[in-house]
């Protein structure tokens, strides 16, 4: 007989193992492992005000063995100046053999008691389906799961698409060949790609995240009144984009004037390695006053940066909805989802309305998990 139990730090062996071999992407190694979920669990800065209750996670046993796991990072935002503790999902995975038990971990999630919103950002078809189930929605911007992308290496971002469709190595070399020449004169005569000056940019490592991202936080906080802004100072700043895999990999683009920080927007690998594509994204852009010429800056400098890694491609994806039409104004190429992956459920009644309305929600891959996959 089954048997569902909250997640504790101690935990993390064993679920790496469960979830690895589930097929989910882990950390390799123990010690990789225990400092992943101790990153999580333990030196989360939200835990300050979630309390030490804070749900990390539920675990489904058959005879002390996991057969299933939906885990849970609590992560902070604000609204109208008050602190909302959010429930992010992570790594949710339930053996074939118990499936049927699938709706006791949702119902752990969904109907949590020590959270003010569960989200969900990473959402499948399945997932999706689930959500609906336990009372969640769609987060009300309707093209959130459209991605906004530029091509920085035509050849080579054909040759990927055509491997991804199942063209041998050959056929997809010389489609990317031919297709590149074609992409290239498109993408110069209708000059598809940003650019503005980068005088005031420079770039930085995760670590290197300091006091000056905590006075924009500040000042953007006091911008954004009746609005879910995720908390992004700088200590969660250095430990959100420190989680990822690839964190040695992710850049801070940011623009100062007069010795002062006005933006920021972070950069993160996700490769493909099984199609041969380098794919870097942005992650999340942070402007005071959301300037157009701070945000033309920074999508430019992201450009710029990503053809000096050889990436193939820039994606972009969520945005409010006036940082995204500043966006499209520099004539991406977009795509849709296969499906609708950001759900939520308010489970504070005060937030229920709000969070009903899109202009309620600032929304980049920082929210949720989203930028750790």
């Amino acid at each position: 007989m089954t048997s569902l139990r909250d997640a504790r730090p101690g935990d993390a062996l064993e679920v790496t193992a469960f979830l690895r071999r589930l097929g989910l992407v882990m950390p390799g190694g123990d010690e990789a492992a225990i400092a992943h979920w101790q990153a999580l669990w333990v030196a989360n800065p939200a835990l300050e005000v979630h309390g030490e209750k804070a749900a990390l996670g539920w675990i489904l046993e058959d005879a002390d063995q996991i057969v299933g796991f939906f885990g849970n990072i609590p992560q902070v935002s604000y609204f109208d100046g008050r602190p909302v503790k959010i429930s992010s999902a992570r790594a949710w995975a339930v053996d074939k053999a118990y499936r049927s038990e699938t709706p006791r971990l949702c119902e752990a999630f969904f109907d949590q008691s020590g959270a003010d919103v569960v989200l969900i950002s990473s959402a499948s078809a399945p997932a999706r389906r689930r959500c609906l189930e336990f009372g969640g929605a769609r987060m009300p911007q309707a093209d959130y799961d459209k991605i906004i992308y530029w091509v920085l290496d035509a050849n080579r971002f054909i040759q990927a698409g055509l491997r991804k469709k199942g063209q041998s190595a050959l056929s997809a070399w010389i489609g990317g060949m031919l297709g590149g020449v074609a992409l290239n004169a498109r993408m110069r005569l209708g000059g598809r790609r940003p650019f503005a000056p980068l005088q005031d940019i420079s770039v930085l490592s995760i670590d290197a995240i300091d006091d000056s991202f905590d006075d924009l936080w500040s000042r953007k906080l006091m911008e954004c009144p009746g609005r879910l802004l995720a908390c992004r100072n700088a200590e969660t700043l250095r430990w959100y984009f420190g989680l990822s895999q690839n964190a040695d990999k992710s850049r801070v683009l940011c623009c100062r004037q007069d010795g002062k920080l006005q933006g920021y927007a972070v950069v993160v690998r996700e490769d493909s390695f099984a199609i041969g594509l380098k794919r870097i994204k942005i992650a999340d852009v942070f402007v005071a006053g959301d300037d157009s010429k701070v945000i033309d800056a920074l999508l430019t400098a992201a450009y710029e940066y990503g053809l000096a890694e050889h990436c193939h491609v820039l994606e972009v994806i969520g945005l409010p909805d006036n940082l995204r039409r500043q966006t499209r104004s520099h004539k991406p190429f977009e795509r849709p989802m296969p499906t609708f992956p950001f759900f939520f459920k308010a489970l504070s009644p005060e937030l229920t309305g709000p969070l009903a309305q899109d202009d309620s929600w600032y929304v980049t891959a920082f929210d949720g998990d989203t930028a750790l996959l």
